[in-house]
């Protein structure tokens, strides 16, 4: 895994001033002299050809390949295992009429991938502890979850009790050093999907606790992060030159195929108005640079282009010109929508890559504090983009059992 690692950390390194700088802010992207066979492949793309390379980093790699020969090396390297998968008994309707259908399909991948399980569970951030409660039940070990919200927790009791599960939660911040009580070095720790600084502190907690066994599918790396600067945590990945921050982390993530159609039709719309209204202030001001703005609500699209340019110059403290033919900017932005989202692709071929590059430095943070690990894909990256799950068991407990037999 090492090696691996640092063969993904120097293409990052060497390629960071292209998947760093957004299309979005530069519109002539720097590449675009040094690969004109790519920006003309790129421009030739249909709407349908983009939004199917945006959603499968394996397709683009190998697409795009041709016009950028270094997306064949990230490809190799990208394409870890995928988990034997273990039989399960057949659901019960008690436990899936509180699931949400994908959440049901992802739990379903996620303890198919576990395996054996061998000792009481604790679940990282557990919300309604739907998976917490059918792990109960497949394996019937006790589980326990942990969250800090109340009403979740006041929740996942009621449908754990509901269904006679042996599976409770407990609410509790897993970012304080109170959960540390709730560890102990004979327990199964698992969370699906813990964000950012979530996991984080999962791994180190457990670490401290000699946690039997850790099994995790990390989310979010840029989420619950004290700083805007990424800390590595493994001394492998501290000494790299490359040094990230909470914006390079949202790109590791951006993969968004399984968002429904409504909603990438939306983000679509509104990326086009941001875009014609950069254009805009652009004009405005008379200073040719990207004016961040900050999130906006789909329910903005309710109105029509003008209104939202009004509404967000108003937020920057900007005055748009009356005799401004707002109108035309609207159509520059769709031109621009266009020729960034195919532009963007370039950038998103580098995804996958820093996304491997931030899970190994967790795999790599384990192994040297003893820790034997695994890592492999536990489901299609179509039923979730967030698909790695590491299996981490704690060696110098396994050697002490040994001795004691």
């Amino acid at each position: 895994m090492q090696k691996t690692f640092y063969q993904l950390d120097q293409i990052l390194i060497e390629y960071a001033d292209i998947w760093r700088i957004s299309p979005f802010v530069s519109p002539q992207p720097i590449w675009l002299q040094k690969y004109p066979k790519l920006t003309e492949w790129l421009l030739a793309l249909s709407d349908g050809e983009v939004d199917e390379l945006q959603g499968d980093d394996n397709l683009l790699c190998q697409q795009i390949a041709p016009y950028f020969p270094i997306a064949q090396e990230i490809l190799d390297l990208i394409q870890l295992p995928f988990c034997e998968k273990h039989a399960l008994f057949e659901r019960s309707y008690a436990w899936q009429r509180d699931v949400p259908g994908r959440k049901v399909e992802q739990i379903e991948a996620f303890a198919g991938a576990i395996g054996e399980i061998s000792d009481p569970l604790l679940e990282w951030c557990c919300g309604k502890l739907h998976l917490g409660r059918y792990l109960a039940e497949q394996f019937n070990f006790p589980v326990l979850g942990l969250d800090i919200n109340e009403k979740l927790v006041k929740h996942a009791n009621q449908l754990a009790l509901r269904m006679k599960s042996n599976a409770r939660v407990e609410q509790c911040d897993v970012l304080s050093d109170e959960v540390k009580l709730k560890l102990n070095n004979q327990q199964h720790a698992i969370a699906l999907h813990a964000c950012g600084g979530l996991h984080v502190s999962l791994l180190e907690a457990c670490i401290e606790k000699k946690v039997k066994r850790i099994t995790l599918a990390p989310c979010c790396y840029h989420r619950f992060n004290q700083s805007n600067q990424f800390h590595p945590l493994s001394k492998v990945a501290q000494n790299s030159s490359l040094k990230l921050e909470n914006n390079d982390l949202r790109n590791a993530v951006r993969q968004s195929n399984t968002a429904p159609e409504r909603e990438r039709v939306k983000r679509k719309k509104l990326q086009s108005w941001r875009l014609g209204f950069d254009l805009l202030q652009r004009e405005i001001r008379g200073v040719d640079e990207y004016l961040p703005v900050p999130s906006i609500s789909p329910a903005i699209l309710e109105g029509n282009f003008s209104q939202f340019c009004q509404h967000v110059a108003k937020i920057k403290g900007l005055v748009i010109p009356e005799s401004t033919c707002v109108d035309t900017y609207e159509k520059l932005g769709e031109k621009r929508f266009f020729e960034f989202s195919r532009f963007e692709l370039v950038r998103m071929t580098f995804r996958r890559a820093l996304e491997c590059w931030l899970v190994l430095d967790r795999v790599m943070y384990l192994e040297e504090c003893g820790y034997e690990c695994s890592l492999v894909q536990f489901c299609l990256p179509s039923l979730t983009p967030r698909n790695f799950l590491i299996d981490a068991v704690n060696t110098h407990h396994s050697s002490t059992i040994l001795i004691s037999r």
